[in-house]
């Protein structure tokens, strides 16, 4: 009872003492600070804000809610590849077909989040279209709205190439490695006269991973969708694909029950066939992994062009107290991580102005230490003049990426030139950015755009990675 007493003491006097103070001002938080979250991760998509799809004024930003897997989504060399990615690829030259001349175009974001929160993250605006190679259930379509398929799928059995089991009436003693989870165990409990021993896989194992195991010899056998094995034939050669469950289950994606706009543009996409399965399976399988390691617990692989440039990005940018992976977003937009040198020009693998690496002090701008050094400390320059205008953490980051496109002095006359037609000169999206776009050039819109949606997804795509592996962790 002291104790309590002591404490009830001591709240009170430090709500008094705080009741006497003036009220703390809010921490103001600049753009792509080191380990900062990036603004499209901390706040509501646009869409979801306003309530609804206006198909008259239709948000500038559509947000793509997408399974980080090594089928749906994933980064290779620093760029976003998948099933999902392709498949969404020309959903923006739908978005746009009707988009008065002179407006600036309405782009995706991908955001690649775990498989499983798809729709508790749609339905709690983080997104606005949710996609995952989700089948339609009937229990989620009371919940959101679903596109009409553009695909279906069935599940199939999956066992080394030497087995002698065909069928999943002859598995009999034999396990099938499936998880709880999966769209095959769902299926099978629609056939109670199948005898089945069901075994749960390995903590953080995908279907890729199992496909992987029993591709090297592993005598298991599990359920696989005929899309993913297709998608992975041309590197799971020792694989044996036995028969099929009669079902064909309709592949969608999903949208807030509000959105019927947005649900209406999406189905006439589908109607158009303009990106049939198969093509997008072709377009994705190049970019496998070639070891046939179908699963990494890493979004970023540590052997490929942006895993090269991770360890030099992270100390340069915490030199500079910046966020790497803006730095990488850059790198991979200038030069698809393939260092270009000039004498003169735009040089390395960041393409920055010798010129402007001098004025930040870095004499040598053409080796990838130098070269990044001086992009970074230009971002970090950039920045600090923005952030002390009392711009936005997210118009921080829109303006400190056009300036590098193309320096702050272009980018100062555009945003006076939007202070003159009644814009906003300190915000991007649908102001300084439509001037850019109408007077400048398409170029710089489009440059940032690209940027930002890699940034975003490199950020995104980590930070689920991490999540996945401190919670494969924790329960082991």
């Amino acid at each position: 009872m002291k104790q309590i007493a002591l404490c009830l003491i001591f709240a009170c006097i430090s709500a008094i003492s705080w009741a006497k103070k003036p009220s703390a001002k809010p921490v103001k938080i600049d753009a792509a600070q080191a380990k900062s979250t990036h603004p499209a991760l901390k706040a509501s998509s646009a869409l979801a804000e306003a309530g609804e799809f206006d198909t008259e004024n239709p948000p500038h930003r559509i947000r793509v809610l997408v399974g980080l897997g090594a089928s749906t989504y994933f980064l290779k060399d620093g760029r976003p590849h998948g099933l999902e990615y392709a498949l969404l690829s020309g959903l923006e030259s739908e978005l746009n077909r009707n988009r008065a001349k002179g407006l600036p175009p309405i782009r995706l974001q991908f955001i690649p989040i775990e498989s499983g929160e798809l729709i508790p993250a749609l339905l709690a605006g983080k997104g606005d279209i949710a996609a995952g190679l989700m089948p339609l259930t009937e229990g989620a379509r009371s919940i959101v709205s679903f596109s009409e398929p553009y695909a279906f799928d069935q599940w199939c059995l999956v066992g080394p190439k030497e087995g002698t089991i065909r069928r999943l009436e002859d598995l009999a003693e034999q396990p099938l490695v499936l998880s709880s989870a999966s769209m095959g165990r769902r299926l099978l409990d629609a056939h109670p006269d199948l005898k089945i021993t069901l075994e749960e896989p390995p903590l953080g194992s995908s279907v890729e991973t199992q496909l992987a195991e029993i591709n090297s010899g592993q005598a298991n056998y599990t359920l696989a969708s005929k899309t993913i094995l297709n998608l992975w034939a041309p590197r799971f050669k020792s694989l044996q694909i036995g028969s099929c469950l009669n079902e064909k289950v309709p592949l969608t994606w999903a949208v807030r029950p509000s959105d019927e706009g947005l649900l209406t543009l999406i189905n006439r996409y589908v109607a158009s066939k303009k990106m049939p399965m198969e093509k997008a399976i072709s377009l994705t399988q190049r970019y496998l992994a070639q070891d046939a390691k179908a699963a990494r617990s890493e979004a970023i692989a540590p052997l490929d062009k942006l895993g090269f440039f991770v360890p030099m990005f992270q100390s340069i940018a915490a030199a500079n107290n910046l966020d790497w992976m803006l730095l990488a977003a850059i790198g991979q937009k200038e030069s698809k991580l393939n260092p270009v040198v000039r004498k003169n020009g735009p040089t390395g693998v960041m393409q920055i102005n010798p010129s402007t690496a001098r004025a930040m002090g870095v004499s040598d701008p053409h080796g990838n230490e130098g070269n990044i050094t001086a992009a970074a400390k230009y971002l970090a320059y950039l920045r600090k003049m923005y952030s002390q205008q009392g711009i936005t953490e997210d118009n921080q980051l829109y303006f400190m990426i056009a300036a590098y496109n193309a320096g702050e002095g272009r980018l100062q006359q555009i945003r006076s030139r939007a202070k003159a037609q009644g814009l906003d000169p300190n915000v991007w999206v649908g102001n300084v950015e439509k001037v850019a776009l109408n007077h400048v050039s398409k170029g710089m819109v489009d440059y940032v755009s690209t940027v930002n949606r890699f940034y975003l997804a490199y950020q995104s795509a980590e930070k689920t990675a991490a999540k996945r592996a401190s919670g494969v962790s924790a329960k082991k």
